[in-house]
């Protein structure tokens, strides 16, 4: 994918402010402006909340709980006044009861179907595990439904430089994705493809309308 480059400088790589807005558990709550956002979506312990975290260059904006699944509303973060980032509930955590779990899916199938701020999903893979049921139903949906998506292979840095290119060339040919898809290799750790991931963001947020 060939990304329109704009002065990073006067958009959101560099990081002025970011703040916590609100974790909402209906529509009502949703923010009611017009700003782009960038929707992080991925299986509970996949590490959203580090990557969020280290793409706002902010230790603490996003709540990494101890326990997977722990976050069950949609959160959503102020950048720079200009863009937001929406973190929905993580999926298929077991330990969740059947009626959350269905209460969790709704809250994001509905975000997904009435939300027009929508520009780009970050779905997030951890490299050391297959996809799952959950993970490979996500990429279809978002395929099916048009949904611009950069895949962000996370936790890189758990593994030997050997054993991601193995696992990154095993998680690319298990998936039904267009060569095309931005397929980005990250570690929230060492900062590991976190400006690959703000290209796709300035793409999408910003510049298609020139």
């Amino acid at each position: 994918m060939q990304i329109a480059r704009k002065d990073l400088k006067e958009l959101v790589l560099i990081i002025k402010s970011a703040n916590f807005i609100i974790s909402a558990v209906s529509p009502k709550q949703w923010p009611e402006d017009g700003l782009p956002e960038i929707v992080f979506s991925g299986k509970s312990n996949v590490g959203k909340s580090s990557l969020i975290n280290a793409l706002a260059n902010r230790k603490k904006l996003a709540y990494a709980g101890s326990t997977p699944g722990k976050t069950r509303m949609i959160n959503f973060y102020d950048i720079n006044g200009n863009l937001r980032f929406v973190d929905l509930p993580g999926y298929g955590y077991t330990k969740a009861s059947k009626t959350e779990a269905g209460v969790y899916s709704k809250l994001a199938q509905e975000y997904f179907e009435k939300r027009e701020n929508i520009r780009l999903v970050v779905q997030l893979i951890d490299i050391r595990h297959d996809p799952s049921k959950d993970d490979l139903q996500m990429i279809d949906f978002l395929i099916s439904h048009e949904f611009p998506f950069v895949l962000a292979i996370t936790k890189s840095d758990k593994l030997s430089r050997s054993q991601v290119h193995q696992r990154a060339s095993k998680l690319a040919n298990s998936m039904d994705i267009s060569p095309d898809t931005p397929f980005v290799l990250t570690s929230s750790i060492n900062k590991l493809g976190m400006e690959d991931i703000w290209d796709a963001i300035e793409f999408y947020a910003f510049g298609q309308d020139e």
